[in-house]
């Protein structure tokens, strides 16, 4: 094992006391090729990704050892198929671990992946159904740097396994690893089991059907439009951009049938006695607007977007924010359920999903006690991340309830130039790869590693296995359909798109495809955004951009 491991993880263990636990969204295992050996070929993964160590400074004993990331959930076992291609006779190290997370510098969060029906092909697995124990531990694993968990203790407990009466448990700073024998030119292939384990005080939701007055008012809707830029910024409520009712015109027009409205509402609302209302200044352009969308037969979702106040500091402003949607409630209680209300854009940074829970629990309540008919929106954290759905906890008996997500994916190629994220330097990505013309890194992205590697899987791989295709966005559109029937809670896609520095082309390509998928799977979508940087509609020319992309 590298010296820059065994660093991080005797790091991790002299503070494992003040180890807090976190519920993960995915598990992590690594293949380390021990020095003097070829490093691996054709490394393939059925979900999620495989890349070299991108923490490996050494160009070398990065390619000796492949990170491989893929999605679980607490509520079934994922199957992960992993295959590779040995140039060597001799070993590949095997080792289960988690994500890596710190909480602070110096303290990692333990999460916890539980593992099940390991078997292999092209080599052999010792034990890799866990049945046999020895000494605390699973017979033919090593776990070297903290002590194996108890059967009777968390994570184990409570652990479900696939079949038999065993599982496993690793995380960052406590693998479990076994050495495996390859020969040069036979092919190994790897089928493993995984799974979130839950939290020790967790309690599991209720299941909702698939027909809750969420569901219903969803299903009026399909393909929508952002109306970015504008009221989301501060007073006087535009980024060089302003919205009037022929723009919902158009946007009619063009056969969109919701609009989404971001709305900086921390700008906009006044003290009043012990609460607030909506400033009277903002609602003379805003209003018009969202009359004509109803009047035109279009639903409309009035979201809160940049309360920044709220995502560094959720505490200290929890009953700001639940006051200030009591304000925006009541102003709108006589509004036509066409409206539908969105508590925040992306939460993110301080305001976890599992901080936002019991924040979204006392503002939905607090909406709904004003007007109890009104179909709310919610997201998870991290942006409005799809892997943070299986964190998201709603109030069990509220099924007036529609989750939210976003989804940029490809990153590298929706967000190219765009300086708000320190891409202004990569410029050239098309869509999908690979590219007919190599695209050369930047200088100075060198030493960045999620860039580097984006690149040279973006020039040299496959379509089917290019990072610059909708491969993510397929797995977490299925992510997000399989939460959505388990669970009862309808989702919606509330942003996805690209910037404009990518061609027309590429960006109709990608346009199609992740609508494609989204519709597939049965999930309503609103492009962001409509004339802002990531345009659909041409103000120049008054024509769109990229319709065949939505449309055909």
């Amino acid at each position: 094992m590298t010296r820059a491991i065994l660093l991080l993880i005797s790091l991790a263990v002299l503070t494992r006391a003040q180890e807090p636990v976190r519920q993960t969204t995915e598990a992590r295992l690594w293949l380390q090729v021990p020095a003097g050996q070829a490093p691996l070929q054709d490394i393939r993964v059925s979900a999620g990704s495989a890349t070299p160590a991108p923490w490996e400074k050494d160009p070398a004993v990065r390619e000796r050892l492949t990170d491989v990331i893929f999605p679980v959930r607490w509520w079934d076992w994922r199957e992960l198929s992993l295959s590779f291609m040995p140039l060597d006779d001799g070993t590949v190290d095997l080792v289960l671990n988690g994500p890596w997370e710190q909480e602070k510098p110096g303290t990692a969060f333990r999460k916890e992946v539980l593992w099940d029906s390991i078997s292999a092909e092209g080599t052999r697995i010792e034990n890799g159904d866990f049945e046999e124990q020895a000494d605390g531990k699973p017979v033919g694993w090593k776990a070297p740097y903290q002590n194996y968990p108890s059967a009777d203790s968390w994570p184990l407990a409570k652990a479900t396994p696939l079949q038999g009466s065993a599982v496993a448990a690793s995380w960052q700073n406590r693998t479990l690893s076994q050495t495996l024998q390859v020969k040069a030119g036979q092919k190994v292939t790897l089928r493993l089991h995984a799974m979130a384990a839950t939290l020790p005080d967790f309690v599991a939701p209720k299941l909702l059907g698939q027909n809750t007055p969420a569901h219903q008012a969803l299903s009026k809707i399909k393909r929508g439009m952002n109306l970015g830029n504008c009221w989301d910024a501060p007073p006087p409520y535009s980024w060089g951009i302003r919205y009037t009712t022929e723009d919902i015109d158009r946007i009619a027009a063009q056969g969109f049938d919701h609009i989404r409205v971001p709305v900086a509402w921390s700008y906009n609302l006044k003290p009043n006695g012990d609460g607030y209302e909506v400033d009277p200044a903002i609602l003379t352009d805003l209003e018009p607007v969202l009359r004509r969308a109803i009047e035109k037969g279009m639903r409309v979702l009035l979201d809160w977007h940049h309360f920044d106040d709220l995502t560094t500091n959720p505490e200290a402003n929890r009953a700001r924010f639940v006051a200030s949607w009591e304000a925006i409630a009541r102003h709108f209680k006589s509004w036509p359920p066409e409206l539908f209300l969105e508590l925040l854009n992306e939460p993110r940074d301080a305001l976890t999903t599992e901080l936002a829970n019991p924040i979204y629990a006392d503002t939905i309540a607090a909406i709904h006690k004003i007007d109890p008919r009104r179909i709310l929106f919610v997201s998870p954290g991290k942006w409005g991340d799809i892997r943070e759905l299986d964190k998201l906890r709603l109030p069990d008996g509220d099924d007036r309830i529609v989750v939210t997500v976003h989804c940029y994916e490809p990153f590298y190629f929706t967000h190219q130039g765009a300086p708000w994220v320190q891409l202004s330097g990569l410029r050239g990505v098309t869509y999908p790869g690979p590219p007919a013309t190599p695209l050369a890194l930047p200088e100075q992205f060198k030493d960045n590693a999620g860039i580097r590697d984006f690149v040279e899987g973006y020039n040299t791989l496959p379509a089917d296995r290019n990072p610059c295709s909708a491969i993510t966005v397929r797995e977490l559109f299925d992510l997000a359909r399989d939460w959505s029937v388990h669970f009862g809670r309808p989702v919606h896609l509330g942003e996805f798109g690209s910037h404009n520095l990518g061609d027309q082309a590429s960006r109709t390509r990608y346009s199609h495809d992740v609508r494609t998928l989204a519709e597939e799977r049965k999930i309503p979508w609103a492009l962001w955004d409509w004339k802002a940087g990531f345009s659909y509609w041409d103000s120049k020319n008054n024509q769109p951009l990229i319709r065949a992309g939505l449309f055909d």
